[in-house]
């Protein structure tokens, strides 16, 4: 009798153990542990915005990123008929200026994504694309305080999570963001200024546009209630993710008592793991 109870006992702790396994949160903290691990892979994304009528501004690009040698990542961005002339990562890399497509180099260091110069060197802040780039996303969306839940209907050897920030992470994160991708913005354009000989009149004037228009950002974030919604396919056999998809909606009453809302939408795939 006492060792029928303890095979029970046994059986029932083993099938908890792979139920806490197989928890939506488990899966999605190993996917996002395995990806970060990978020497090497590639992915390729869209990003749009879309309004409260469900029409599709015109704010569309592509963007595709390299990994290499675990802690290097080569991203570019333009629209999807740039990306159409180019037919591989070569022909990108030894095409960037004057097809339309712009090119970023980071370096991953203390678990972060920084951008580098092509010499390796660091520079003052984290990049234009660093809000685009899937692996700081899945990294600081594993941090956030959110809800995780498994999506039926998932294709056959896969699972589909989806993840959904509180409200109120979900806002501070994007301001933090964007005000990392507005301080991305003005040394560049000082920099491309000065080496293209502008007065100092014109750089002055432009330097104050971009802190009203930092100011302005961050005061209509601060009235604005932020909705964002993940779904990540993972591979069932390797644990990796496949695919992410995002939707970030935000949403504020304008001066004149009209509600304004648009959403940003991305999506990516991931292939390439090595």
């Amino acid at each position: 009798m006492l060792v029928c109870m303890l095979l029970v006992m046994c059986s029932l702790s083993g099938c908890t153990l792979i139920e806490q396994q197989n928890a939506p949160e488990q899966i999605f903290k190993r996917a996002v542990a395995g990806i970060a691990g990978k020497e090497m892979l590639t992915f390729k994304g869209q990003a749009g915005v879309i309004t409260k009528n469900g029409l599709l501004m015109n704010k569309q690009f592509a963007y595709h990123g390299k990994v290499s040698n675990h802690d290097e990542l080569t991203m570019h961005w333009g629209s999807a008929a740039a990306f159409n002339k180019q037919s591989s990562y070569a022909a990108l890399e030894q095409g960037v200026s004057g097809n339309g497509v712009t090119q970023e180099r980071f370096l991953r260091l203390d678990g972060k994504w920084i951008e580098v110069t092509p010499d390796r060197i660091a520079m003052n802040g984290a990049g234009m694309l660093n809000r685009f780039n899937p692996l700081q996303e899945l990294e600081e969306l594993n941090a956030l305080n959110k809800t995780v839940r498994m999506e039926a209907g998932a294709a056959r050897g896969t699972w589909v999570v989806r993840i959904e920030p509180e409200p109120a992470f979900a806002k501070r994160w994007l301001k933090e963001r964007l005000t990392k991708e507005m301080n991305a913005i003005n040394p560049q354009l000082l920099a491309k200024m000065k080496y293209d000989g502008t007065n100092r009149e014109l750089q002055q004037k432009l330097n104050r546009i971009w802190a009203q228009s930092r100011e302005d950002m961050s005061s209509q974030l601060e009235h604005s209630d932020v909705q964002a919604v993940y779904h990540l396919t993972i591979d069932r056999q390797t644990g990796l993710p496949l695919k992410l998809s995002s939707e970030c909606r935000i949403a504020r009453q304008e001066a004149i008592g009209e509600e304004h809302e648009e959403a940003l939408i991305t999506r990516v795939a991931f292939e390439g793991y090595k």
